[in-house]
């Protein structure tokens, strides 16, 4: 005797969601100057020049220098991420998908939010490195160093964005991961994200759909940046809301953002140009 259940066998789905994998975004919040709770379209950021010491006689009259200030004016963009799920629908899984769309919306406008950073790089560096035909070394690392050190930029709060694939390059170097060179054991913990390395701070930033770090023929720029050079403005932090559309019937998800970003010193900002088809 055969039993046939095919027609009514029940599908049972687990109550853990696994999101795809994708950046959480706001990678790169805490490297560049923020002022938050802007009112209106436009924040300026200001910047101060030098005057110079002279020498100066007794009793000589000391001539007035004029710094001069200049105003960097960062525009804010309204960013929105909306999902909506029908009531009845919502019924039908075993899960909250109300927090687990939250939680995507979240995502989407922190990955905005590095993405503006980024484009405001893209803008304008003071010093570009090229790519020379090879990928993210060790002496274009020295290089922007000593770029830095000549434009007497303070060695705290330097930053330096790259794909995964400059970073795997760099790990080549002996200088980068052997302990006679350096106390960051890159190779037991896999990566440099969030660690120093000669006095600037890693962050890696992995594909996004936004843009991520830009890339053409395989050249991809990557940036070294100061703290103070860059300064990001927020009129609306990131704030998600859940709203019922009774019309619709559906519970509608959205976050929201308002910001822009603008280079202030770009004496602060390095442009690393690297060929990612070059792999040691």
């Amino acid at each position: 005797m055969s039993l046939t259940l095919t027609n009514v066998q029940q599908t049972e789905f687990d109550a853990m969601v696994k999101a795809q994998y994708r950046s959480r975004g706001f990678i790169l919040r805490d490297t560049v100057m923020t002022r938050t709770d802007v009112i209106g379209r436009f924040v300026q950021f200001r910047k101060m020049n030098y005057v110079t010491a002279n020498e100066a006689g007794f009793q000589d009259t000391i001539p007035l220098q004029d710094p001069t200030f200049a105003a960097f004016t960062a525009t804010l963009t309204k960013y929105a991420a909306g999902c909506g799920v029908d009531e009845i629908q919502d019924l039908t899984v075993n899960f909250d998908s109300k927090q687990e769309l939250a939680m995507l919306v979240a995502m989407a406008v922190g990955r905005r939010s590095d993405q503006i950073i980024i484009t405001a790089l893209v803008a304008g560096p003071g010093t570009t490195i090229a790519n020379g035909g090879t990928n993210l070394s060790y002496a274009k690392f020295r290089n922007v160093v000593q770029v830095f050190e000549e434009n007497a930029v303070p060695i705290s709060e330097r930053f330096f964005a790259m794909s995964g694939n400059n970073l795997r390059a760099l790990l080549a170097a002996d200088q980068v991961i052997s302990r006679f060179y350096t106390s960051n054991d890159a190779v037991a913990q896999g990566t440099l994200m969030n660690r120093d390395l000669m006095g600037m701070n890693i962050r890696v930033i992995p594909t996004m759909i936004e843009g991520g770090l830009p890339i053409s023929s395989n050249i991809r720029k990557t940036f070294a940046w100061h703290k103070m050079s860059m300064g990001m403005g927020i009129g609306q932090d990131l704030r998600t809301e859940i709203n019922y559309l009774p019309r619709e019937t559906t519970w509608f998800v959205n976050s929201l953002f308002f910001a822009g970003a603008v280079i202030i010193d770009d004496r602060g900002v390095i442009e690393v140009d690297c060929d990612e088809s070059v792999n040691p």
